[in-house]
């Protein structure tokens, strides 16, 4: 017993140790979230200390602390909300006081007081206009009652400009000393998000190939499944990116910002083609009395639908590859074509086959259709959000509404008679966000 407790000890303190080097290893690489979080520590600290000298100076003692405690919280990761953020503190701390003065003047502190005070300080903090500082209405006007201040003319206003006072440090420092933009957390989570797609495309045509092989569907199930928590993800990352440009004002040297909001919806629709190829094949795998998949689909069918898959992983690959490397990788249209000329390919066969009555497998030809759609409908995504990347301005455009556009724009309109959606090739607009 004692044994197995000291082994599991030694486990945790070398999954500690081991983190701490990551961390500490982190803090050598550029841009890397560890060294983001010790710069936002370090203007944190700075943001504290000016602003403890300057309400020092100009405010009552009994009120400095406030303005430190208020400029350590005002330094969020991007300006807009340090900026948004610290206006709703202000508001929140103000109606606070307001509330806890009024009532502490007219009958001082008691239950009924709280009584008066705590309603409708609650009904003000749920005001959405507030955010994640309407809390501090209520907070603020029962401490000030609770300590016996909200009578102190003197205490409430310097606890309102104390309050300001940290605000408007925190945010000073957060705007002019290396305020955060994020330009490489978009790109690594697109770019992680592709690489997750590719390697699952690849595996699927890697068993497709051979044989119909699908042993290892279980594991294409799940890893389809996790696509999902690598969109959700990208779509934070992209979010935040985008929200980071708003104020900034290193945003104004730098030009030709990417914004990957149309490849995100892009990435979106394809995981919920790649979905539909899993179960497609899962209801092949699934089906009574089919002993091998080639029971339902062609041996030939296969083979050309996994070089599909791989010509599919190909564009993915260099629709998430970054601007810097266009002239090293296989230029997009290049990959789209080859993809094109694949299902066309398939679809000529198959029409010949309905034409020659050479259909050895009806039983699985709505499959087969049902695979073929689905990697025509993404590559038509792709190709239409292929190159709708071109910086969006930030100051009027929401990462939410650029996103759905997006979605709408690269959504494939399915064909009528339920078949195969057509392959067209849409005009991109380098424009469009």
């Amino acid at each position: 017993m004692i044994d197995r407790l000291y082994r599991k000890a030694g486990a945790a303190a070398r999954r500690e140790l081991r983190y701490m080097r990551v961390q500490l290893a982190g803090l050598g690489e550029p841009d890397s979230p560890q060294r983001f979080e010790a710069r936002q520590i370090a203007k944190a600290t700075v943001a504290a200390v000016l602003a403890w000298f300057a309400a020092d100076r100009l405010l009552a003692d009994e009120t400095v602390w406030i303005a430190p405690a208020t400029a350590v919280i005002m330094v969020h990761a991007t300006v807009y909300r340090t900026l948004t953020n610290g206006l709703r503190r202000v508001i929140a701390v103000a109606a606070g006081v307001f509330l806890a003065g009024g009532i502490g003047h007219l009958i001082g502190l008691n239950a009924l007081s709280l009584l008066l005070v705590v309603p409708p300080a609650l009904i003000a903090s749920r005001w959405h206009r507030m955010g994640r500082h309407g809390s501090d209405v209520a907070t603020t006007a029962v401490l000030l009652l609770s300590f016996g201040a909200a009578s102190q003319d003197r205490y409430l206003a310097g606890y309102v400009l104390a309050t300001a006072a940290g605000a408007l440090t925190g945010a000073g420092v957060n705007v002019l000393l290396w305020p955060p933009l994020y330009q490489r957390r978009p790109y690594r989570a697109v770019r992680h998000l592709g690489r997750e797609a590719v390697t699952l495309l690849q595996d699927i045509a890697t068993g497709l190939r051979h044989d119909c092989d699908l042993s290892k569907l279980p594991e294409w199930q799940r890893r389809a499944t996790e696509l999902d928590r690598h969109l959700a993800q990208a779509r934070r990352a992209i979010a935040d990116g985008v929200e980071s440009r708003r104020y900034n004002l290193r945003r104004l040297r730098q030009s030709g910002l990417r914004d990957y909001t149309p490849l995100l919806a892009a990435m979106t629709q394809t995981g919920t083609h790649v979905h539909a190829i899993v179960r497609a094949l899962a209801h092949i795998d699934q089906r009574p009395g089919v002993d091998s998949a080639t029971a339902w689909i062609s041996i030939d069918f296969a083979r050309d639908y996994a070089d599909l898959l791989d010509t599919l992983a190909a564009v993915i690959t260099t629709a998430t590859r970054p601007d810097h490397e266009d002239d090293l990788e296989t230029p997009m249209d290049t990959v789209l074509e080859t993809a094109r000329a694949q299902t066309e390919a398939i679809q000529g066969q198959m029409t010949d086959q309905i034409r020659d009555g050479q259909v050895n497998r009806p039983q699985g030809w709505a499959a087969s259709g049902s695979l073929l759609t689905d990697a025509e409908r993404i590559l038509t995504t792709l190709a239409t959000a292929a190159h709708a990347t071109t910086e969006t301005p930030a100051e009027t455009t929401t990462p939410q509404s650029t996103a759905k556009t997006a979605a709408d724009k690269a959504a494939p309109a399915a064909a009528p008679d339920g078949g195969p959606a057509p392959l067209t090739r849409a005009p991109v607009d380098p424009l469009q966000p």
